[in-house]
């Protein structure tokens, strides 16, 4: 059976198609309420459903948006998504879901197919550096995560990586830690630099010897691999910075199999605060951000068409638990 069409819904209302466009466009022509309730009734009885799209190319407005994650595993992606996507639901928006799977080539491809189905803003987590990715101001408000340095014409939101390194730095540095390695996720899209530019910056503060940094993905497996190299370090730290819950999980496995004990033989605070870093043994001490505030300036920015693009940075959360020496 095909689908009922405008002019079906026209014959059955006794009306002309440019009335049935009326009543679901809202305008631009005032349609009586006895003749709306006909094309309603008629609309009903058909099972008709207007085009999005078309609607969309007619009024230039699609309440709908497009999101492209770079990893759907991770748990600080999924709430900072999961809030986004229940504040457009609550303000009759719908979002059009993406992943990158962490390739640049797939990223630039999804893009475009987002802007060609006339989302109204579209949010990016990056995967590469965020000056090669094809974006396009003028086609609809560009919203991105976890970049944290002003881009022209794009909306940039990020935690406050520096600010945030240096409290944690300084909680290890109280508890007598002065060798403290960073794990960190290798990317070129800026996500780390803030991260890496706060630790460096503590031990000058401190005026210590840097310590050993570690690069590795931005993965579970990535912070297992990174810690097992750690470990074999002939001067190896009293201490680990993760720079994610991921990284941290996967270092706190490696240092089971290699019956380290935590944090009596090695300290480690990691970065995110996500719903996992409780349930670790022992449970994570986290510099936590907050995914709720993150996107709710995410969501203001992809309806405010008068907000200028602008980068917000979000103060971490220091939550002390038992990994780093605290009784929690």
């Amino acid at each position: 059976m095909s689908k009922a069409t405008r002019n079906d819904v026209a014959r059955l209302a006794n009306v002309s198609t440019a009335v049935v466009s009326y009543v679901f466009n809202n305008g631009p022509r005032h349609v009586s309420e006895k003749t709306t309730k006909k094309v309603l009734d008629a609309a009903k009885k058909l099972d008709y459903k207007p085009n999005p799209i078309a609607r969309a190319l007619r009024t230039g407005n699609s309440n709908t948006f497009g999101a492209i994650i770079n990893d759907l595993t991770n748990p600080f992606n999924a709430g900072v998504y999961e809030e986004l996507e229940m504040l457009a639901a609550e303000h009759g928006y719908s979002i059009l879901f993406a992943t990158s799977h962490g390739s640049s080539k797939r990223e630039h491809t999804v893009i475009k197919q987002l802007i060609e189905q006339n989302v109204e803003a579209l949010f990016v987590s990056p995967c590469e550096n965020i000056e090669l990715i094809p974006l396009r101001p003028k086609a609809c408000r560009n919203i991105i995560f976890d970049v944290d340095r002003k881009i022209n014409g794009v909306t940039t939101i990020s935690a406050d990586y520096k600010e945030a390194m240096l409290v944690g730095m300084e909680h290890l540095f109280n508890h007598g830690h002065t060798n403290i390695s960073l794990i960190i996720g290798k990317s070129g899209n800026g996500i780390s630099d803030g991260r890496v530019e706060g630790w460096h910056q503590a031990y000058m503060e401190r005026g210590v010897p840097t310590g050993h940094i570690e690069y590795t993905d931005f993965t579970r497996v990535g912070g297992y691999e990174a810690m097992m190299r750690i470990l074999d370090l002939p001067n190896r730290p009293t201490a680990v910075f993760a720079g994610s819950d991921l990284l941290a999980i996967g270092a706190l496995r490696a240092l089971h199999e290699r019956h380290v004990n935590v944090p009596n033989d090695m300290a480690i605070i990691s970065f995110d605060g996500t719903v996992d870093s409780q349930y670790t043994y022992p449970e994570l001490t986290t510099m936590e951000q907050n995914p709720q505030e993150i996107a709710r300036l995410a969501f203001k920015a992809a309806i405010d068409e008068d907000q200028e693009p602008t980068l917000h940075l979000i103060k971490a959360k220091l939550v002390i638990r038992k990994s780093c020496g605290c009784n929690g």
